[in-house]
């Protein structure tokens, strides 16, 4: 499997004659696609923005390290048996939170974690959008050089007609020779429609992913859909299957975020300690003090004895979720294992298969001129000429067809190891 991997897949894999002249090719290749997506791409735009809002919560997370200050007063009047009191406290306050039993540092923990999956998550959604601009220019690809085929054979089809309705004037044949071109035709100009929707619909899904304002069904992209394969280093793709898969990487950073949020729960179990400082005309419930500025400075200690076995359930479920969360990451990294051996086996196959339909091509070839030469000296009829075309025509779209889906399946690989279309 690691042979196919490294000689199969990642390397070039010799071409061969271009199957279609592909007359309809435009000139916009797919660096220039890639180049417009991840400038206008609506998607990624989202995630930049996520990313810069879950760095300003890391920022305000670290604000718990650092004491509050702030100014309290306002007007007091209390009565008790009799007694009353009045005024107006004004005071400068400073508190600080020392010690609360790792429960700060866990949760700046969980948002640089959170951060840290944004930033991920970004440059994921940027190599993402990259394979999908080269899917859908491989996918349109084909359509142009399939219907450059289909456009091919019907000129074909005209020129078997004609020499089918001349045959049928001398009355060497029956009309049903020039029927038999004529519902070929029909059925090539179908498929020609079929393709021309396919096209436009294409052309829509990638404008919209090229971020464009108006879909666009016309776009005609340049290229050809050679037997050349994307240059990957399968180290790295192997690497990055356990680094960089997005399902993983999101598992994982759940699994670490779990474990802070256990590291939260327990702090429920430990001492805190916080400090807190007043100066001015300060008050309490009863009374405002002389009008004399004093001060208080107070370090207050608590430490929990009973909290009605909350703590301790906390603590236990939140020791429940990281076990989930970690069986979950294990299944994942199986899952995405398995995929990729799948999406070897798979490229494997259709270069296989493609090698047998290049013979199966060259073969159709000699019968089609050889069908051709005795129709034309009355061996053959029309149903033997026309099988052998058909013949001819899906072959060559069967070739386009494998050349197409091993792009398809690198593609595909790529995103297991959440690599774009450059190496990595």
């Amino acid at each position: 499997m690691r042979k196919a991997l490294f000689i199969l897949l990642f390397g070039f894999i010799p071409g061969g004659p271009a199957l279609a002249d592909h007359p309809n090719e435009g000139t916009i290749p797919l660096e220039k696609l890639v180049e417009e997506a991840l400038a206008q791409n609506q998607e990624i735009r989202a995630f930049n923005l996520r990313m810069e809002a879950a760095n300003k919560d890391v920022s305000a997370a670290r604000g718990a390290y650092f004491p509050e200050i702030s100014i309290e007063g306002g007007p007091l009047k209390t009565k008790f048996n009799d007694e009353g009191n009045s005024g107006t406290a004004a005071y400068g306050k400073a508190e600080w939170n020392l010690y609360r039993g790792g429960l700060d540092n866990a949760a700046i923990g969980i948002k640089a974690l959170e951060a840290e999956l944004s930033k991920k998550q970004f440059n994921l959604a940027k190599s993402r959008v990259e394979r999908e601009v080269a899917r859908l220019y491989y996918e349109m690809l084909f359509l142009f050089e399939g219907a450059a085929l289909k456009e091919k054979a019907l000129q074909m089809n005209q020129e078997q007609m004609n020499l089918a309705k001349i045959k049928n004037r001398s009355g060497f044949t029956s009309s049903a020779d020039v029927i038999e071109f004529e519902l070929s035709e029909a059925t090539i100009k179908s498929d020609l429609k079929r393709l021309v929707q396919e096209k436009a619909e294409k052309s829509r899904e990638l404008s919209v992913l090229l971020g464009r304002s108006e879909p666009n069904s016309d776009l005609l992209v340049a290229g050809h859909l050679s037997k050349e394969s994307l240059r990957t280093d399968g180290k790295k793709v192997l690497t990055n299957l356990e680094r960089e898969n997005q399902d993983l990487i999101e598992a994982d950073i759940e699994r670490q975020i779990a474990e802070k949020e256990k590291s939260i729960a327990r702090s429920g179990f430990l001492p805190r300690l916080n400090f807190e400082s007043r100066y001015g005309k300060i008050a309490n419930e009863e009374r405002v003090f002389s009008g004399k500025n004093n001060y208080s400075i107070f370090l207050r200690l608590n430490i929990p004895l009973f909290s009605g076995l909350s703590t301790k359930n906390d603590v236990g479920a939140a020791g429940a979720r990281l076990v989930q969360k970690e069986a979950v990451y294990t299944q994942k990294a199986l899952t995405a294992r398995a995929e990729a051996d799948n999406l070897v086996s798979q490229i494997d196959s259709i270069l296989e298969r493609l090698a047998l339909e290049e013979k199966t091509l060259r073969r159709s070839e000699d019968y089609y001129k050889i069908t051709l030469a005795e129709y034309r000296r009355g061996v053959k009829n029309s149903p033997d000429m026309v099988g052998a075309a058909e013949r001819l025509l899906d072959a060559k779209i069967r070739n386009l067809e494998y050349r197409r889906d091993h792009h398809l399946a690198i593609l595909k690989l790529r995103g297991l190891a959440g690599l774009g279309l450059q190496a990595n």
